[in-house]
């Protein structure tokens, strides 16, 4: 395909904007801070300290030589990788071009290709350029990612590569369909006001911000000397601090504290919700949903529905008082399969998410579910690895130390588990119909996965040895998303259940993508 109707000429091979080469460096320093911050953040409070206490020394600190290597480093390899990286159109593929000492050629057909979505952050907005991402699944290779790129020129690219495979469906399937593509219409299902970003950010999993804290208070522990002239190392920090300040102030401040440490975790939760949600549109298009969010960054995401393979959704205890849930599309992908790389929409309400169930499952409503639930020997095996095991261990150290107080806190751990394992129990249960399955589960909050058989690739049944002397199993059905577990069912039940899948997908002749 070596002639195109647009102004650009796709079949010869271009580089990036040289903005990609900022970009690339980003990244780099994105993933390094990312994976390493709890390290970078003592290093960094203890090169403040060194730099203290020794003003008189004229050489700089190992941390600011070491900081301005690995600039260097990334610097020369970001401009290497940007002048080694080419992309191109050519025989109905995208083709991209890289590396310098192992060279890739990644070839992608378009009838592969599933969704192109567009990602901004603040560098890409101030030079109008967008990261062009390129699903690919049922293909064995990785989804592309073309780091910068003109906006129109990969609105144009995306338009010619929908508007050839519109053309293939067409002339496949004899149906009349438009032959050029156009930026679908949508219909707006929810957008995240003000009220609702609160929601989300106070609700959301707040043990990022913990992290952050106890990196800090780790720190404040180290230098625990700098605020105390009279301690002596060696000493134990909380005898020393209890004999200096009084038993009560003690218990103060760690009361003071715990609440700070709430209040701050809720703060970075809201402050990361804002980040990641802000302005978050939610739409119905004509071949699935679209997301569109960020404040700094701007993504724009998109799930086919006949991609879709898997509708999860969820609550917790302040979900609950809100009355939202968190909605997630997991798709099928060429890589391998994470949570990143489900479409998720947090602070849907009810509506929305019926929408969704309808959408991926129109059938629903009209079929009658069997509720069932898993076996309360479940209860026994949490108890016996969740509660005797670290109990054991807790008693072995109050036995070193003598301490009743430490041997109180193993009882009181078998009885949490025993509790959060009843719970468990109960709120389990599995929901079947003639064409799909939907599963229930939680402790503190619900878990709801819905899928349709046809959609199953494989099925498995698997036994510990104590299920296998209570005639128990657990249940996997695979996707190309992800795996459904039901646990601690009947293998009698399991093995029904298993011919009933295997007949449906043999004889379903939908594709399951």
């Amino acid at each position: 395909m070596d002639n195109h109707p647009h102004q650009y000429n796709f079949s010869t091979p271009k580089r990036q904007s040289p903005i990609a080469i900022f970009l690339i460096i980003q990244k780099l320093i994105e993933q390094i801070v990312r994976q390493f911050w709890p390290i970078l953040l003592v290093v960094i409070l203890n090169n403040f300290d060194f730099q203290a206490k020794s003003s008189t020394s004229a050489e700089d600190p190992y941390l600011t030589k070491i900081l301005f290597f690995v600039g260097g480093l990334s610097a020369i390899g970001s401009i290497i990788a940007y002048f080694k990286f080419y992309y191109y159109i050519k025989d109905d593929e995208l083709i991209i071009e890289k590396g310098l000492l192992k060279k890739t050629k990644i070839n992608i057909p378009f009838d592969r290709i599933q969704t192109i979505n567009f990602e901004q952050n603040l560098i890409h907005q101030a030079f109008n350029v967008v990261s062009l991402e390129v699903d690919s699944a049922g293909s064995n290779q990785k989804e592309i990612s073309i780091q910068a790129i003109k906006r129109e020129q990969a609105e144009a690219i995306r338009s010619f590569i929908m508007s050839e495979k519109a053309k293939t469906q067409t002339a496949e399937s004899e149906e009349v369909v438009p032959a050029t593509y156009e930026e679908e219409k949508s219909d707006l299902l929810m957008e995240l006001t003000t009220t609702d970003l609160l929601k989300v950010g106070i609700s959301q999993n707040h043990f990022r911000g913990l992290g952050i804290i106890f990196g800090f208070s780790f720190w404040i522990w180290q230098s625990v000397e700098d605020f105390f002239p009279d301690y002596r190392p060696g000493e134990n920090p909380l005898e020393y601090v209890e004999k200096d300040l009084g038993l009560g102030t003690v218990i103060s401040l760690w009361t003071y504290l715990i609440l700070a440490l709430i209040l701050f975790s809720i703060l970075i939760s809201l402050v990361m919700t804002v980040f990641q949600h802000f302005g978050l549109k939610f739409s119905r298009t004509k071949i699935g949903f679209k997301v569109v969010s960020g404040l700094f960054t701007k993504r724009e995401a998109s799930a086919n529905i006949n991609k879709i393979q898997l509708v999860r959704w969820e609550d917790s205890i302040l979900k609950r008082i809100f009355g939202i849930f968190r909605l997630s599309l997991f798709q099928a992908s060429s890589a391998a399969i994470n949570t990143s790389q489900a479409i998720s929409v947090p602070g849907c309400y009810e509506t929305q998410i019926n929408t969704v169930r309808n959408t991926y499952f129109p059938d629903e409503k009209y079929l009658n579910y069997t509720t069932h639930p898993i076996s309360s020997l479940v209860i026994n095996r949490r108890v016996l690895y969740l509660g005797g095991i670290p109990a054991l261990i807790i008693l072995l150290n109050a036995y070193l130390q003598s301490s009743i107080f430490i041997a109180a806190g193993a009882i009181l751990w078998i009885a949490l588990i025993f509790f959060t394992s009843r719970i468990y129990h109960k709120n389990w249960k599995y929901h079947l119909n003639e064409e799909g399955i939907l599963t229930e589960n939680g402790i503190l909050g619900t878990h709801f996965t819905l899928l349709k058989w046809y959609k199953i690739q494989a099925v498995k049944t698997r036994q510990s040895y104590y299920q296998r002397k209570n005639k128990l199993a657990d249940l996997y059905f695979y996707t190309a998303a992800g795996t459904v577990r039901i646990p601690y069912i009947s293998l009698e039940r399991a093995q029904e259940i298993t011919n009933y899948v295997l007949y449906k997908v043999e004889v379903d002749r939908r594709s399951w993508m």
